[in-house]
């Protein structure tokens, strides 16, 4: 056997080796957003409209098995002005402008959010506006068990999530 096939061979080894079970349940290990997290890192989640609050929840973070993901929260409120929805129920223009979607003052509005999956480093947040007249929103926000993350849902309507610590620990001023 030449020195190149026999590099070539041991590098199909090694590369098998990697590939190991083990390594497929250590990637397993993600974010979950779970009431039964133990030792939980805890983070905020706010909803404003303008400068109103509209939602404001603390959850337990942690990290374990993909298979204890069941983070879910819903909250109602009713718009006191219009509301421009772009990317979702209105598709882009000839000139590849989206014309947007929107909906009256006084619309009745159910926010829904959940854990749509774990990552390694982020929870994948499932978010959806519901109103009578149907779905205006259905997105996924990148959550950070690290840092702050702001996303627009609609101008004016947004979501934010930080982390606020662990159970008992204060910290020194709020977002």
């Amino acid at each position: 056997m030449t020195a190149a096939l026999r590099s070539i061979v041991i590098l199909v080894l090694f590369a098998g080796i990697r590939a190991s079970p083990l390594d497929a349940q250590a990637s397993d290990t993600v974010w979950v957003w779970n009431t039964a997290c133990r030792h939980p890192t805890i983070i905020a989640i706010r909803v404003r409209l303008d400068s109103t609050t509209l939602f404001r929840r603390s959850i337990p973070l942690c990290r374990i098995e993909r298979r204890f993901e069941n983070g879910r929260a819903s909250f109602r409120f009713t718009a006191h002005r219009a509301l421009v929805w772009y990317g979702y129920r209105s598709d882009e223009d000839e000139s590849g402008k989206d014309p947007c979607d929107t909906t009256v003052a006084q619309t009745s509005f159910e926010i829904d959010v959940w854990q749509a999956g774990g990552e390694v480093d982020a929870i994948e947040m499932g978010v959806a506006a519901d109103a009578p007249d149907g779905l205006h929103m259905n997105t996924i926000h990148m959550l950070s068990p690290a840092e702050r993350v702001e996303m627009v849902l609609a101008p004016g309507l947004v979501l934010a999530t930080w982390p606020e610590g662990r159970p008992g620990v204060r910290r020194a001023s709020n977002p």
